[in-house]
């Protein structure tokens, strides 16, 4: 009984932490000044630090596909992790971890102003197209020391396991972000662009829903996370005390 109420309170603690996150985003969201499109270009109205956000039309001249699951997108995500046993501990390590980005722009009427989405950040609507774990053949090495090696397909994307690499599984994942017809954006104004701001818990945000619709909605979920993660924490911990007395 003592085990449900300590997992009760972990997995409390866990949406305390998430929700902590989304007051932290609505807090980000509140205090970026929100400008035209036109003033976001030249950085006009940025508050600290660069701060800036934006609303408007999005533009994309040249649309990316995505290399596993050939999908139009304005940026995509494409990760393969490796993972090999060494004794009785199990290792892993990126091979790949890509963050593409298409030119993107938005415009209110009053502008056009670039997005650098290049480095990821925290972007609604990006979605899981592809996910799937290979094992690697047996005879994958020799093959390859012979010059018959076979690249490892994961859709319509070939990966090849470098040379004397330790690896024989390999999970392959790709996340992607559709256009969508309007945009909000909230970063840092640098040179002329809406990027990546500095610091640890910097992100971008990008949401097709307005300003306001996306604070109102991240004020929410913080709101009901903290509520909810700090209700199941007491009644976990609450569990965890009466069973451990009773034992």
């Amino acid at each position: 009984m003592a085990e449900i109420g300590f997992l009760i309170l972990a997995i409390s603690i866990v949406v305390v932490i998430v929700g902590a996150y989304k007051k932290y985003q609505a807090g980000k969201l509140a205090s970026a000044p929100f400008v035209s499109t036109g003033d976001a270009s030249s950085g006009t109205g940025a508050g600290e630090k660069g701060a800036i956000s934006a609303y408007g039309d999005v533009k994309c001249e040249q649309l990316l596909i995505s290399p596993v699951t050939k999908t139009e997108c304005i940026y995509y995500e494409l990760k393969v992790v490796g993972s090999w046993k060494e004794g009785d501990s199990s290792k892993s390590k990126d091979y790949v971890a890509e963050k593409i980005s298409a030119a993107i722009q938005i415009d209110d009427g009053s502008g056009p102003v670039l997005i650098n989405a290049g480095n990821g950040g925290d972007f609604e609507g990006l979605e899981k197209t592809f996910d799937e774990t290979k094992q690697e053949g047996l005879f994958a090495d020799l093959k390859s020391a012979v010059g018959k090696g076979e690249p490892m397909m994961f859709g319509e994307y070939p990966f090849e396991n470098p040379p004397m690499s330790k690896a024989d599984k390999f999970q392959c994942t790709e996340k992607v972000l559709k256009a969508s017809p309007k945009m909000f954006a909230s970063g840092k104004f640098a040179d002329g662009v809406i990027t990546t701001p500095d610091g640890m818990l910097g992100a971008l945000m990008l949401s097709p829903k307005s300003r306001d619709e996306l604070l109102g909605d991240t004020e929410a979920q913080a709101k009901k996370l903290l509520k909810f993660g700090g209700i199941g924490a007491g009644v976990g911990l609450l569990i965890a005390i009466i069973s451990l007395v009773i034992g």
